[in-house]
């Protein structure tokens, strides 16, 4: 049989709401209303958008268009329009869901067939009376002025859908967004939109952080504009920063000038973090310095610098902005961390909870694993809906099965995935959500395509978050792209130069090495991963099989002999039930570098070497 036609396309789904009650009301008349919609409002602006009707139904239709923009534009265009329609007639209005998606259809010389319609009408079930529903994969085509028009509806559950869709909804200027909270669990669906009650809303517990004006001190004092452009990029890119709130640029710019004392920005703005710097030029050079004081205490906890030309300003002006970002999310995490632990353990909140299991979730250590956990369990005692709380807590489980660390490692990893599933179902807009649950995926899947999802949606909504390029980087590498995954690791490390878990990014180098053979390097890197977080047993694992394969015996023996001393009965066999995101002769050669370190198979009754080799890795 001749493979049949495919073509990726943009799909626009048309309804009427309630279209039976009008027919049964006036068949004739619901007829005459449909063909005049479609004549005066649908076909008219079709060809301007290269678009084209595919299907036609009594009460709708569906729509193909050549671009996701066009699709929206036309799309938004045509509900602008019913809007008006309805405002300017004395009956019933007639209102119009309306659904696009991004399809793989099936062609023939005059229909579309394939499962992608199907889904296509099914979201349009989903959108509101009057506006549109879209899927995140359009969401994410979309720039400007369409993407910020769009609302996040979280994660719905669709008929005949077998996983929760991310969805973004639009209305036309003057009509009410429907309500999109569910309750406490309780699921969205087209039947739930219109009538879910509003959940209690917590407060935001996150710190308030602003970014001053930044002093001209150039001889000249004339790169005022360009200081000014370095705090307006500033303030945007941090703005993405889910760990803070930040001071809108105009309530900052009133400072701009005046002798300002950061206690007083405490008192007057309520803020926990001020950003202040200063813009130096020198010939051609221009230098931005930067640094980032606790507004309570006056206290420093972070200062950079950045060097450019005058030639090219606005690259320096994002390079700037990038480098505060990637710096100041470690370091206000530190200081909320020393905050939530100064606090009265009766007074401690989800949001306290979750801090006070950072350290102990990226300690990497069995011990710290454990108290992470408990943390957590805490946090979701408070909040059984926090979408940081159990994604964290799925990564939490995944490190204790991989690291060979759970007494019951499948029952770990089915409450693993079933967390990381009802993460995703919180619809949480959070980077630190979306790459927990990709972690999540990446470490107990062999097919790193739903991991992928989610850590890409981490970087699009904050493309400075060193945590999401880290696993990036083993997704990449358990994908078949390790030099891809290396390039990654690189960037998260430029990002967070003193981020508390950058040997992790060092491992993952290492493991790039690893898979493309070049063992030497892979040892290099597990060191240096080491160096980092020494008391990191899990990475001598790596260590230990690079190095035998590089043929450095010595050090392969002592990173076999440090394993054992953490777990006696460890064996080959272990090892290898722990590993879901390796397989077949990537595995087999890591496990036959394991032999070759000494690390027993488990019917190995012999015992293991002794070698007087330092644990300290080279």
């Amino acid at each position: 049989m001749a493979r049949p036609r495919r073509r990726l396309t943009v799909i626009a789904a048309l309804d009427v709401v309630g279209y039976s009650e009008l027919i049964q009301r006036d068949e004739l008349g619901a007829i005459r209303e449909m063909r005049a919609i479609y004549r005066t409002l649908v076909r008219p602006n079709l060809s301007r958008y290269g678009a084209h009707i595919i299907k036609t139904m009594g009460d709708g239709g569906l729509i193909e268009f050549p671009s996701v923009l066009d699709a929206v534009e036309w799309t938004m265009a045509f509900q602008n329009a019913m809007a008006a329609r309805n405002a300017a007639r004395n009956r019933a209005p007639v209102e119009v869901r309306a659904a696009i998606v991004l399809a793989d259809i099936i062609l023939t010389d005059d229909d579309r067939f394939g499962a992608a319609i199907g889904f296509a009408m099914r979201m349009q079930t989903a959108a509101p009376p009057g506006g549109i529903a879209i899927t995140h994969s359009v969401r994410w085509q979309l720039l400007g002025e369409p993407a910020a028009a769009f609302r996040p509806a979280g994660f719905l559950h669709l008929r005949s859908i077998p996983y929760p869709v991310e969805a973004w909804f639009w209305m036309p200027a003057g009509k009410t967004m429907p309500n999109l909270a569910p309750t406490p669990g309780q699921m969205l669906t087209p039947e739930t939109l219109g009538g879910s009650r509003q959940r209690a809303q917590t407060p935001d517990l996150r710190p308030l952080a602003v970014v001053l004006p930044f002093d001209d001190l150039s001889p000249g004092r004339d790169q005022e504009s360009f200081a000014d452009g370095v705090v307006e990029e500033m303030t945007a890119t941090l703005s993405r920063v889910r760990d803070i709130r930040v001071i809108a640029r105009n309530s900052a710019f009133t400072y701009k000038n005046k002798p300002t004392d950061v206690r007083a920005l405490a008192r007057d703005l309520g803020v926990r973090y001020v950003i202040e710097g200063s813009v130096r030029k020198a010939g051609d050079t221009l230098r931005v310095t930067a640094q980032l004081v606790e507004a309570e205490t006056g206290a420093h906890l972070w200062s950079g610098r950045k060097d450019g030309t005058v030639h090219d300003p606005l690259t320096l002006q994002d390079d700037v902005a990038t480098l505060v970002a990637g710096a100041l999310r470690p370091a206000v995490r530190d200081a909320e961390i020393d905050r939530a632990r100064r606090k009265a353990a009766d007074s401690l909140r989800t949001h306290d909870l979750v801090l006070k299991a950072m350290p102990h979730f990226w300690a990497h250590r069995r011990e710290d694993n454990a108290a992470a956990l408990t943390l957590l369990e805490q946090a979701l005692a408070s909040d059984p809906h926090s979408g940081v709380a159990l994604s964290l807590k799925a990564w939490c489980l995944s490190q204790q099965i991989t690291y060979l660390w759970s007494d019951d490692p499948v029952r770990d990893r089915t409450l693993a995935l079933a967390l990381a599933e009802q993460a995703a179902e919180t619809g949480e807009a959070d980077p630190l959500v979306m790459t927990a649950i990709g972690a999540t995926f990446s470490i107990l899947m062999t097919d790193q395509t739903r991991a992928l999802v989610y850590i890409d949606r981490a970087i699009a909504l904050d493309s400075t978050f060193a945590w999401a390029w880290t696993r990036l980087g083993y997704a990449r590498a358990y994908s078949g792209q390790p030099e891809e995954g290396i390039a990654s690791f690189e960037k998260a490390i430029v990002l967070s130069p003193e981020d508390p878990i950058q040997f992790n990014a060092y491992a993952g180098i290492a493991t790039c090495h690893f898979l493309l053979g070049q063992y030497a390097e892979a040892a290099h890197f597990a060191g240096r991963a080491l160096h980092g977080r020494p008391g990191m047993v899990w990475a001598y694992r790596l260590l230990a099989t690079s190095a035998a394969l590089a043929g450095q015996t010595t050090q392969a023996r002592g990173a076999v002999r440090r394993l054992l001393a953490e777990n006696p009965d460890l064996t080959i066999g272990g090892i290898a039930a722990g590993i879901k995101n390796l397989a077949g002769p990537q595995l087999e050669l890591y496990l036959e570098g394991l032999r070759l370190a000494g690390l027993p198979d488990d019917l190995d009754t012999t015992p293991p070497m002794q070698t007087e080799i330092a644990d300290t890795p080279a």
